[in-house]
């Protein structure tokens, strides 16, 4: 593997970490700022969120969403199974411009396991040489039949 390529999935594989150590804390701000400006978050059963104001808007009604239920202390977001495809790097450039990935994600509270699922991504690495998210699609797989928490 290329220098190239492994620079390109280390700096995905901290985007990927940041979106949900940020998240949990509740800065979803900050986790608008991991997407391209015109980027684009998709959540299951929801329309298209474009653009950083829409997808800080989005994630602020389910922090605030998180905290309000009774009981409920904290929420840890735990991410396993990355696979990254890198496409070629740019000739002029000799660094990756545009990759893509998918992972899946579990949610854990102080009630144990709560949520889980599947991210779909498309990733850029902006001017500034950060990886963000072009694209990442959310889709939630569904509870348990005895889970009535829904």
């Amino acid at each position: 593997m290329d220098l190239w390529e492994l620079d390109a999935r280390e700096g995905i594989r901290d985007l990927v970490a940041r979106y949900t150590h940020l998240g949990d804390g509740g800065r979803v701000d900050e986790v608008a700022e991991l997407f391209e400006p015109d980027g684009v978050l998709e959540a299951s059963g929801q329309p298209p969120y474009v653009g950083r104001e829409a997808i800080a808007g989005f994630l602020g009604g389910l922090a605030d969403g998180h905290v309000a239920v009774p009981g409920i202390t904290y929420v840890r977001h735990h991410v396993a199974n990355v696979c990254i495809d890198v496409d070629p790097p740019d000739p002029v450039s000799g660094q990756a411009e545009w990759a893509s990935g998918q992972a899946y994600w579990q949610v854990v509270n102080n009630a144990g396991l709560w949520r889980w699922g599947r991210y779909r991504d498309r990733y850029h690495r902006s001017a500034d040489g950060r990886w963000r998210f072009a694209h990442r699609t959310v889709r939630r797989d569904p509870p348990l039949a005895d889970d009535r928490s829904d």
